[in-house]
């Protein structure tokens, strides 16, 4: 989903702007700003960046507004951490409206529902399940990977249907209709281009994945 510049009042596009900035500034002072020197994570992180920028233009365009495309924020935010994962999605959407595939002033708009929110969602599932779950690999790549990617795509879906709807963009029963009826394919595609990405990820590149531990997945299981 990315928004154009001319559907939605200018105030409110400058207030998620500002969001968006206090958002990228508290990731930018929570961040472990010294990984950026250790050459590796820095390749991966830039890496990441431009996969998650051609993820973002390769997308099925219905109307000014919608359009569905695979996000990888969860699979992004389980390898990086979400300080690097929100930078990242900021620099992917950068990309994106300099493309031509997004509006300008709707930048903030479009990293608040692209980016924080499934990033967001991600990292408090992550902390849920490292409480209250089983620590198994299966539980890490099944609900971790799969289910809450799936989940965050249904979210940003619904908020954005949301936000169409509440200033009066599209009419409910239009966005019911045409919009919303592709809620199990959006989750499932989500959930297994994410979990096979993490599941690669784990079983190739382990020291690649910050959340991925073989003492607390793997270890006497």
């Amino acid at each position: 989903m990315d928004f154009p510049s001319d559907i939605f009042p200018q105030s409110f596009l400058w207030l998620a702007n500002l969001l968006a900035l206090l958002a990228l500034a508290w990731a930018l002072y929570r961040a472990p700003l010294a990984r950026l020197r250790e050459n590796a994570f820095s390749h991966l992180l830039f890496a990441a960046s431009v996969v998650i920028l051609l993820l973002w233009n390769l997308r099925a365009g219905i109307h000014p507004g919608i359009s569905f495309h695979v996000l990888g924020m969860t699979a992004l935010t389980l390898m990086v951490g979400w300080h690097y994962a929100l930078i990242a999605a900021a620099l992917a959407l950068l990309g994106t409206t300099l493309n031509g595939n997004a509006g300008p002033v709707a930048y903030g708009l479009n990293l608040l529902v692209m980016g924080a929110l499934p990033v967001s969602l991600t990292w408090a599932a992550l902390r849920l399940a490292q409480r209250h779950f089983p620590r198994n690999f299966f539980v890490y790549v099944l609900f971790n990977a799969f289910l809450v990617a799936g989940l965050g795509a249904v979210a940003v879906t619904l908020a954005g249907a949301a936000l169409l709807w509440a200033f009066d963009v599209y009419q409910a029963h239009w966005l019911g209709y045409q919009y919303l009826r592709y809620f199990p394919l959006v989750f499932f595609a989500e959930g297994v281009a994410n979990g096979m990405v993490m599941t690669m990820m784990v079983a190739l590149r382990p020291e690649w994945v910050c959340t991925f531990d073989d003492r607390r997945y793997l270890y006497g299981k």
